[in-house]
């Protein structure tokens, strides 16, 4: 079989717009504070008495299930919570873990106990299979094809993680910069849809992606899969700027059309225009469905400790 052969999705079906609680406008958003929620004194209380029950050596996170890690008062909250991210608005900011009182080691505890009441499988974040991770800037640059979005000061573009639902804990928030954006991709798509259908379809066919050195055995080391994509009548998405951009070096001539760049450049427009700011402070966990959403990641200037 041609590898470099294009395998074209039925697009007749993809509706011409999204509609559902996840579908916002910054405003719509911005005005609608549910997506925060504040710990109270008993919820941090439990989450600390659960982390230190297990806090000893050795500790392998990947043990600790939802089942060792006891929440009687939190659990029907996490699972309401749960139901917005999946069928609301999508995000939830949880503020109020005291990480100076605690310390990193039973933060991390706390952040991975209370995600494994979220979901039922952890998937790693790299080729290396980390299942918990850090973004620090390790000096790395995009312009190494190497190189990952975590580990760079520099601006990340409107991106989608692999993933049902990302969670993110600020241990500390950056001395200058850092912010993630968020806009809704189903505002996004209909608003594609409606200024250009033609750039809408691009996106909805494959686009290559450079897999930057992870590849599974007996894979290329690019792939091709659409930004849009649609499942039983849902929306989901996947779209890897950098990933698209150094696709290119694997192939004698750009696989990408020049529709699919130009639907991907109007898209991070829309996406720029549309987008809410995301503020951290110590403490936060931000949870969002991310086959929904497009994020972005400002430059930052780390702290030094």
């Amino acid at each position: 079989m041609d590898t470099h052969e294009r395998r074209p999705v039925a697009t007749a079906d993809a509706p011409k717009a999204v509609h559902g609680p996840s579908v916002w406008s910054a405003d719509e958003i911005t005005a609608d504070g549910r997506w925060l929620y504040q710990l109270s004194d008993v919820e941090v209380s439990e989450l600390c008495k659960a982390a230190a029950s297990l806090d000893q050596e050795p500790l392998d996170l990947r043990q600790i299930d939802k089942d060792c890690f006891p929440l009687p008062e939190f659990a029907p909250v996490l699972a309401d919570l749960h139901q917005q991210i999946t069928e609301g608005v999508g995000i939830v900011q949880i503020r109020g873990l005291p990480i100076q009182d605690i310390g990193r080691r039973q933060s991390a505890i706390i952040f991975w106990g209370l995600c494994r009441h979220l979901g039922d499988e952890v998937v790693s974040q790299n080729a290396k299979g980390h299942m918990l991770g850090h973004v620090q800037d390790l000096g790395q640059s995009f312009d190494d094809p190497y190189s990952r979005g975590p580990y760079t000061h520099e601006r990340i573009e409107y991106h989608s993680d692999a993933c049902d639902i990302v969670g993110l804990l600020c241990l500390c928030p950056a001395a200058h910069g850092g912010e993630s954006s968020l806009a809704s991709a189903g505002l996004v798509y209909n608003e594609l849809q409606r200024q250009r259908p033609d750039l809408a379809e691009a996106l909805l066919q494959p686009i290559y992606r450079d897999r930057r050195g992870e590849i599974p055995p007996g894979r290329e080391a690019w792939y091709a899969f659409p930004v849009f994509n649609f499942s039983d009548g849902r929306l989901s998405v996947n779209n890897e700027p950098s990933y698209i951009d150094s696709v290119a070096r694997f192939f004698a001539q750009d696989p990408n059309t020049p529709a699919q760049h130009e639907g991907l450049a109007l898209l991070e427009k829309l996406a720029h225009e549309n987008h809410i700011e995301i503020p951290f402070e110590a403490g936060d966990i931000s949870l969002l469905t991310t086959i929904l959403f497009f994020t972005q990641g400002k430059p930052l200037t780390m702290l030094m400790d």
